[in-house]
């Protein structure tokens, strides 16, 4: 174990729009401390080693700040980053991040920005962040994130992607300073209204050596979280002749992307269009801007469409039972027309709704999904909800069948549980997991309570909400107790990494 802890010293931080925490007002007294992480992992090419960056955010109005020698106020935060691989502390950083002097704590509207650089070798990490205002020492905060870091030199390789806040060309060297550019990271995955462009920048690793003396074409798009299609026609692509690196530093205007889950996909491809690599970025949009699409639905004719055949008082239940194949903007105008009882209303967004699925056959793309409702319900019904309506239902709904299903009834010392794995997801996701638990014993209600799928609840503690009845002799009141200690007996673990 390698342990690095750097003396506390000030850093500097600059002004990032904050408008994914509504902002109020300031006032000396902090708000609660929230802390903003993501970590990107590059490869040295002049070392040949990987190293992670680290972009953290804190909004200001959160901190409490205090008067200086020189009558001005000044916040500071105490940081602590852990970088765990495996279960081992392999490196930390320990230092002091300081606000500006300002003169007036009213209207705080700067966040504290900082990135930081580290040398890791390639492994299974988790990276730990923890935030304390120094002049509230109880507001604190703590953000955990795991990665994995891996560089195949035989072969076309890609690093993550960075999002992008803003940028400018590089005139003084500092930490920022990228390719004759100072880059500033988008340390949030959200993206409200007021932000109309996704910036973004990523290495690709010895393509030449894949494509010698050709051109590259890379694509960038923003596609569907649930669908994997294009959005918004938000797909772009470049050519640059292979290289040991190559540089991608761009941006996508979303002025126009409805509020819901998506996915920044590059792909890098040979002048015969075979894949030679790909990286994909999960973000999420919230646009209060009403989508175009939606706006147009009132002017469809569907008299001679399926829709028309499906009964008026039917078509409430149908609307419900899309909703976890929907995208966010959708579930709201389902929730809308629902509530207005405009039947004709429904049934032009629900044909408008399967024909962006299925151009060529929108009735057989239902019908299908409905033969897919029908067994939810009768698998995962309860007294009080339709198998659609749960979350195991909405779960084989939104990501297709699971390819394995484990789990027990009567475990000693554990609630009814199951693991669900899914090889792939979007052909982006790999190796993915849903842990449901059933605590009402009398129903058929089992609760999602931890998924490693992206946008899915998380949480490192699941365990602990299995064995709930050990709760007075396996450490579950130290929140900062992850690993659940072995069971005699028990298939959890088993189950869990598939052994």
């Amino acid at each position: 174990m390698k342990t690095q802890l750097l003396q506390p010293k000030t850093i500097m931080t600059t002004c990032l729009l904050a408008m994914v925490i509504c902002i109020s007002s300031a006032t000396l007294k902090a708000q609660p401390l929230h802390a903003f992480m993501r970590n990107c992992a590059f490869l040295s090419m002049k070392t040949d080693t990987p190293y992670v960056e680290t972009y953290l955010t804190v909004p200001g109005f959160e901190l409490t700040y205090v008067k200086n020698e020189n009558g001005k106020f000044e916040g500071a935060l105490d940081i602590t980053l852990l970088y765990i691989r495996d279960t081992s502390l392999y490196t930390a950083d320990h230092y002091v991040l300081r606000t500006p002097e300002i003169a007036d704590t009213s209207n705080i509207s700067f966040n504290i920005l900082d990135l930081r650089r580290v040398s890791l070798p390639e492994g299974d990490y988790t990276v730990q962040l923890r935030v304390k205002d120094l002049n509230d020492v109880a507001n604190q905060a703590e953000v955990n994130q795991g990665m994995n870091i891996f560089f195949d030199r035989s072969k076309t390789s890609i690093s993550d992607i960075e999002l992008v806040q803003s940028y400018t060309p590089t005139a003084d060297k500092n930490i920022y300073s990228k390719n004759g550019y100072d880059i500033k990271p988008f340390a949030f995955t959200l993206f409200p209204t007021s932000v109309n462009k996704v910036g973004f920048y990523t290495e690709i690793y010895h393509a030449d050596k894949a494509a010698p003396d050709q051109d590259l074409v890379i694509t960038y798009a923003v596609k569907h979280a649930q669908q994997n299609e294009v959005a918004n026609d938000l797909f772009r692509f470049t050519k640059q002749k292979a290289a040991p690196v190559n540089i991608l530093f761009s941006e996508l205007d979303i002025t126009d992307l409805p509020t819901g889950n998506y996915y920044l996909e590059v792909q890098v491809k040979n002048k015969k269009n075979e894949l030679l690599a790909g990286q994909v970025e999960f973000f999420q949009r919230l646009n209060k801007n009403s989508s175009t699409e939606l706006n147009n639905i009132a002017m469809i004719d569907v008299n001679d469409k399926f829709v028309k055949w499906i009964p008026g008082d039917s078509m409430k239940y149908y609307c419900m039972s899309i909703m976890p194949r929907a995208e966010l903007y959708e579930r709201e105008y389902i929730q809308r027309a629902m509530g207005s009882n405009d039947t004709l209303l429904m049934k032009q967004f629900f044909y408008n709704f399967w024909k962006k699925r299925n151009n060529d056959d929108p009735y057989h793309e239902w019908a299908d999904y409905n033969k897919m409702v029908d067994a939810v319900n009768y698998n995962y019904g309860t007294q009080i909800e339709y198998g659609f309506e749960t979350d195991r239902g909405r779960v084989y709904l939104q990501y297709g069948p699971p390819n394995r299903i484990d789990g027990h009834q009567h475990e000693s010392g554990a609630y009814p549980y199951e693991i669900w794995q899914y090889y792939t997801i979007g052909g982006n996701q790999s190796n993915v997991k849903f842990v449901f638990c059933n605590y009402n014993l009398a129903s058929n209600e089992y609760k999602l309570i931890h998924s490693t799928a992206r946008g899915e609840l998380n949480d490192p503690r699941w365990q602990f909400k299995i064995f709930k009845t050990f709760k007075e002799t396996s450490n579950y009141y130290n929140l900062d107790e992850e690993k659940f200690h072995d069971i005699y007996g028990s298939d959890v673990e088993n189950y869990y990494e598939n052994r």
